[in-house]
């Protein structure tokens, strides 16, 4: 029997972002993406059948690092708001404010603060290790139907999807 793909969750393009987790899903085995000490060829695909799956878990979240480092940004943001504020007459005459670079900024931090949010899979196999994927922060909505695909191929299949711990 051939195996289809039932997912891609990973692009050969993120193989870097994503060493030791899992880029697809087949009918018949999880791929893992595993770093090689080559130049030529940096990644190499193992395969793990899904007889060895003892569990998968889900969850969807969010992602602490991110939102902190926006709320960070923003507040250096207004922080810089504030002493331009109060010290706008004391400036030199040929001050130069880059508005621009300042609103890109706050874009980010409000990006970054309010939008930060990821898939996380974690499957477990029956020697007692474990294998996970976690999208990246800002690919939230772009990997949803992958996500969804997996998570009902996973049920067909009769693995109980629990919550991540």
């Amino acid at each position: 029997m051939e195996e289809e793909l039932v997912a891609v969750l990973v692009s050969p393009d993120e193989y870097a972002h994503h060493i030791g987790q899992v880029s697809s899903v087949g009918s018949e085995s999880l791929k893992v993406v595993r770093r090689k000490f080559s130049i030529s060829t940096p990644y190499a695909i193992q395969s793990v059948p899904l007889s060895s799956v003892a569990s998968a878990e889900y969850r969807s979240g969010l992602v602490p690092f991110r939102i902190g480092a926006g709320v960070l940004l923003l507040s250096l943001l207004l922080g810089i708001a504030y002493y331009l504020g109060v010290y706008w007459e004391s400036l030199p005459p040929n001050t130069s404010v880059r508005v621009g670079l300042l609103g890109l900024a706050a874009l980010y931090g409000l990006k970054w603060a309010f939008m930060s949010r990821r898939h996380e899979f974690v499957f477990r196999l029956h020697d007692r290790s474990k294998i996970s994927w976690r999208s990246r922060s800002g690919n939230f909505k772009y990997k949803r139907r992958a996500v969804e695909h997996v998570l009902d191929f996973l049920r067909k299949r009769g693995f109980s999807i629990g919550q991540a711990q």
